[in-house]
């Protein structure tokens, strides 16, 4: 594996630098305009002249900003949050089970996980780094000292290896703290990221460097006691650096921080695990192969050129109409102020006095010729010229359509158009999408291997504990689930809510119980778990016995089940065509649960008909039924039958459950139909014992 020693590390940082120095400092002032500092040098030498010089009077020195950038740069970016505000990972494939499971498994910890860092904040700080900067990148990594704070470090005899314990004789603890660990996404700024100079795109260059200043103290407390490292630390820290600070409009000189370049090679054949370095200007801190293989850093781009890899905002086109627009209304202010005031023209030797106070009226005389008065300017010949590139700039930065309001009522039109709308922002909602989904599948994959049991319990909760084992094998992101853009704006949400109350409108009296509470698990504005969760017990269950079967498991089977619901599901799961690709002991177990399913059923059966078999009871007062019997002692006469009342009421109940026995029945396939009348007029299979041989059972069961 080749290696790259200090002196190459700082060329190749040198040569990364050079080339983007331009962007960079664009980029810089794009930050500057955004918040309103246009004119940000208040030392250069151009302001010095203009207040030494003796030529300009004071009403010329008048430079006006109108931060329309902001504005439009403001609405970009609630465009980019409205139309690409989360993702969601789906299954690859809807119809298997076990995508459906690890989508849910790896959803409920991306919720967590967004909860945790406050990602509708972060996913703000993007959309405005985006828009902005032009370039929007961030780096994810686990870090050990972040998380639930889990106590101290015991203390250990470094002879022996045993842990050591106080005179009390309780286990002895040093001074160190432990963590659970957590993802940390840090946010870099796009001149702060360097690429080689020989890339085409981003994502083709071999490597990328992340320039940052650390404080001295952090870097000592992360390389410990080592003396060579201090060295390393000690030497950088004499350098001064310039800071770019947005909120002091421009740079600052710094000595308490270490200039920090860490180096991320991506996988290839030179480090097939990918590598890094973390370097001063003295030397090499720390180096090593990536984590799992995976390249922490992801980046997107607003607008691009063929000619480069990087990317810059719409501030640069909004710019030279900014400009005009500050120029212009400049011109009028210094109109107004030299020329604005009205004026009062007198012929030589005219004299103008006070006359008598009225009450509301002042009164002046003059002597001589009429006094005339000269009106004042506006600056109005500036006027038009400064709307018009107003209008321009708003048409340059796609604001005059977006601001369109719909005032249609109809809901489905209210979404048709809202639909339209999203369409003339794609071109960067689609590449903001992309970036999202970017973080949510690297973070995924990391809190795969960094997160045990014990930080994803809290985060899928605890009924789904069993299924852990699910979202730790799940397969590449690719292969098994896929990271779906989602929109939660209220016109998206509530349009999927209007096809679902007009499905369960015409259908509902067609679905069972738990159909409906799956729809309602799926509804937008009607995902109330709780509220609905007697709804999807059954389904709740027959999908963690099926995924455990899959996993070779073999689940607890109650009496108390809904077998006949459970028999369904594993029929339908046993007909799938992936079913005889699954290990023979697996299909084993599956025709052991289906038998064991089969011969309780067959058991209730018995039961019922044995108590339909049972003595009728005669108690109670005497009723008479509309059925007629023969009357006694009279030939060819009826009379209506006179029964005991418990007779009557025993007889209703029999009847109830027997009818609710043959409805369920009823809903069964044909060749569990057959199963369970061989097993009601035979012995059962208990469960536990061998069963028939796979084959034998599937023939038998799906027929």
């Amino acid at each position: 594996m080749k290696r790259h020693k200090h002196d190459e590390l700082e060329r190749i940082y040198s040569e990364s630098e050079s080339i983007d120095q331009a962007l960079f400092a664009e980029q810089r002032s794009n930050i500057l305009l955004y918040i309103g500092e246009h004119y940000n040098r208040r030392s250069s030498r151009y302001w010095s002249r203009i207040r030494d010089s003796r030529d300009l009077t004071t009403e010329q020195k008048i430079r006006i900003t109108k931060n329309h950038i902001q504005k439009i740069q403001k609405t970009a970016i609630n465009n980019l949050i409205s139309h690409a505000p989360s993702v969601k990972p789906v299954p690859n494939n809807e119809k298997e089970l076990q995508d459906q499971k690890a989508a849910e498994m790896n959803h409920a910890v991306w919720q967590y996980e967004c909860e945790r860092v406050n990602m509708r904040e972060q996913v703000r700080l993007d959309a405005q780094d985006f828009a902005n900067v032009g370039e929007v990148a961030m780096k994810i990594f686990w870090d050990t000292t972040k998380g639930r704070f889990l106590g101290y470090k015991p203390a250990v005899d470094p002879a022996t290896g045993m842990q050591l314990v106080d005179e009390m004789g309780q286990p002895a603890m040093t001074d160190e703290p432990m963590f659970s660990g957590a993802l940390v996404y840090e946010r870099i700024y796009g001149f702060n990221l360097l690429r080689a100079k020989s890339a085409q795109t981003m994502e083709e260059s071999p490597y990328l460097i992340v320039r940052k200043l650390v404080a001295k103290d952090e870097l000592l407390r992360m390389t410990g006691d080592d003396p060579e490292k201090k060295q390393i630390i000690d030497g950088a820290t004499g350098e001064t650096f310039l800071i770019f600070e947005g909120t002091n409009q421009g740079y600052k000189q710094d000595e308490g921080q270490v200039l920090v370049k860490e180096y991320y090679f991506r996988p290839c054949f030179e480090y097939p695990m990918g590598y890094y370095y973390i370097t001063t200007s003295a030397g090499v801190l720390f180096e090593g192969e990536l984590p799992f293989g995976k390249f922490p850093i992801i980046y997107e781009g607003y607008d691009g050129a063929q000619t480069s890899p990087r990317h810059y905002s719409a501030i640069k086109q909004l710019r030279p109409y900014q400009i005009e627009i500050n120029r212009a209304s400049s011109k009028l202010a210094e109109t107004q102020i030299t020329l604005g005031d009205d004026k009062l023209l007198t012929q030589a030797g005219s004299k103008l006095t006070s006359g008598s106070t009225l009450p509301g009226i002042r009164q002046l005389q003059f002597t001589g010729a009429k006094p005339e008065v000269l009106p004042g300017r506006t600056g109005e010949q500036y006027l038009s010229y400064l709307n018009s590139q107003i209008e321009e700039m708003y048409a340059v930065g796609n604001v005059a359509e977006d601001t369109e309001l719909n005032k249609q009522a109809d809901p489905f039109a209210m979404l048709f158009f809202s639909l339209r709308d999203k369409k003339k922002f794609s071109l960067y909602a689609e590449k903001f999408e992309r970036f999202q989904i970017s973080k949510c599948r690297l973070a995924l994959e990391l809190l795969r291997e960094y997160a045990d049991e014990n930080m994803l319990v809290p985060m899928v909760g605890r009924h789904e504990m069993v299924n852990i084992a699910e979202f730790k094998s799940v397969e590449p992101l690719s292969f098994q689930i896929k990271v779906k853009p989602q929109v939660d704006d209220i016109e998206t949400m509530f349009g999927k809510q209007l096809v679902m109350n007009h499905a369960m409108q015409y259908v509902g009296g067609q679905l069972e119980r738990e159909d409906i509470g799956r729809m309602m698990r799926a509804m937008p504005f009607g995902n109330f778990e709780e509220a609905f969760a007697d709804l999807t017990l059954d389904y709740d269950s027959a999908t963690n016995m099926i995924l455990a079967l899959d996993r070779g498991q073999m689940p607890v089977i109650s009496p108390k089940d809904n077998h006949g619901y459970l028999i369904k599901r594993l029929v339908a799961r046993m007909r799938q065509s992936d079913f005889m690709q699954l290990d023979p002991q697996v299909q084993r177990l599956y025709a052991q649960v289906y038998q064991g399913l089969l011969s309780i059923e067959a058991e209730i059966q018995k039961e019922i008909q044995a108590a339909q078999a049972g003595f009728i009871p005669s108690g109670g007062a005497r009723v008479k039924v509309d059925y007629y019997v023969p009357k006694p002692g009279k030939e060819g006469a009826v009379e209506r039958a006179t029964l005991p009342a418990e007779a009557v009421d025993w007889l209703i109940k029999r009847l109830s459950q027997q009818g609710s026995s043959q409805e369920q029945l009823q809903t069964q396939q044909a060749g569990v139909l057959a199963d369970l009348g061989q097993l009601m007029g035979g012995q059962p299979t208990p469960v536990g014992q061998t069963p028939p041989p796979a084959q034998d059972v599937q023939m038998a069961g799906l027929a």
